[in-house]
């Protein structure tokens, strides 16, 4: 059967290099190689046409505007291939793709998801990866939902969840992932096949990627169905500013806001705590709230917009 290997990029002239040089290490060569470029203005389309002009893997990049869902799907139809194993512009370990695409050669699942682990060069951006990537000992591989950082799946099963949504303005690959599960694909998860990403450089990216992935969510009404815990994020930050309301009334309630704040903040820097990054526990709250934030703003976006046009727009 066909193999291919995909990725989606938009501006990662800074980073394309290394994923590029990463492509050509595999131990194991796709059939097809195909990158879609969102419409990139920092040179990453001239670095990935020298790419292709000297390269000896079966490569090649398109142009594909609008969002991610519709540079992934492009670039599947492009590849003809009926096994597909997607990325993005991380750095693939040399087996990456060797054993991401096994199970599916094997004929023993449909759908298998990879691994990823952190790629940082300063103490900040790792401690901006402890707080928004899960751990190995989190993971629940009946339940996980891979991220197309690193994931494979059969074509037939890509077509038959009505391919990467296009139509949200952002997640899709939980909308993607629980299209799939409707399916009840057989599943693998594979840590051993695992990608090197950069998380986001500050605050400020962390709160623009989260709501424009909860906007997503919110679009696709998904609210208890999976752990995205967006009650949970409602209930602590609308209960607290409740509870300060009441505070101008009776300010020992200013008290509890203050410890149950402090300490759900410690609970979500632990990871950061237990690698030793104490001096970047000030900013690592921050990060939290920016999170947070962010996925309030993006999803309370999301859910408005499809009242406003209609939930038929946004059926998977």
């Amino acid at each position: 059967m066909r193999t291919a290997l995909i990725a989606t990029v938009r501006n990662e002239a800074s980073r394309i290099g290394e994923f590029l040089a990463s492509l050509e290490t595999q131990t194991r060569t796709p059939d097809a190689i195909v990158v879609t470029d969102g419409g990139s203005t920092d040179g990453t389309q001239e670095r990935l046409a020298d790419f292709a002009a000297r390269t000896s893997i079966p490569f090649r990049w398109l142009e594909v505007r609008g969002n991610r869902s519709k540079g992934r799907n492009a670039a599947i139809e492009a590849s003809q291939a009926d096994l597909i194993s997607m990325t993005d512009a991380s750095v693939l370990d040399p087996v990456w793709f060797e054993r991401i695409i096994a199970p599916l050669e094997a004929g023993t699942a449909d759908l298998v998801s990879g691994w990823y682990e952190l790629r940082v060069d300063s103490p900040r951006e790792r401690a901006i990866g402890l707080l928004t990537q899960y751990s190995l000992d989190q993971v629940n591989p009946d339940r996980f939902l891979p991220s197309s950082r690193s994931v494979a799946f059969t074509r037939d099963l890509w077509q038959k969840a009505g391919r990467y949504p296009e139509a949200y303005s952002g997640n899709e690959d939980t909308i993607f992932d629980l299209a799939m599960e409707r399916q009840r694909p057989r599943k693998a998860f594979v840590k051993e096949a695992t990608v090197r990403w950069r998380p986001a450089p500050s605050a400020r990216v962390v709160y623009r990627q989260y709501e424009r992935y909860a906007e997503g969510d919110g679009q696709a009404a998904i609210f208890l169905t999976t752990e995205t815990r967006y009650a949970a994020y409602y209930v602590v930050y609308l209960g607290g500013l409740a509870l300060l309301a009441l505070g101008l009334v009776w300010w020992p309630v200013w008290l509890l806001v203050l410890v149950t704040g402090v300490a759900y903040l410690f609970g979500r820097v632990r990871k950061v705590i237990a690698a030793g990054l104490w001096s970047l526990v000030p900013y690592s709250a921050a990060v939290v709230v920016a999170w947070d934030l962010g996925r309030l703003v993006g999803y309370t976006r999301g859910r408005l917009d499809r009242i406003r046009h209609g939930a038929d727009r946004y059926r998977f």
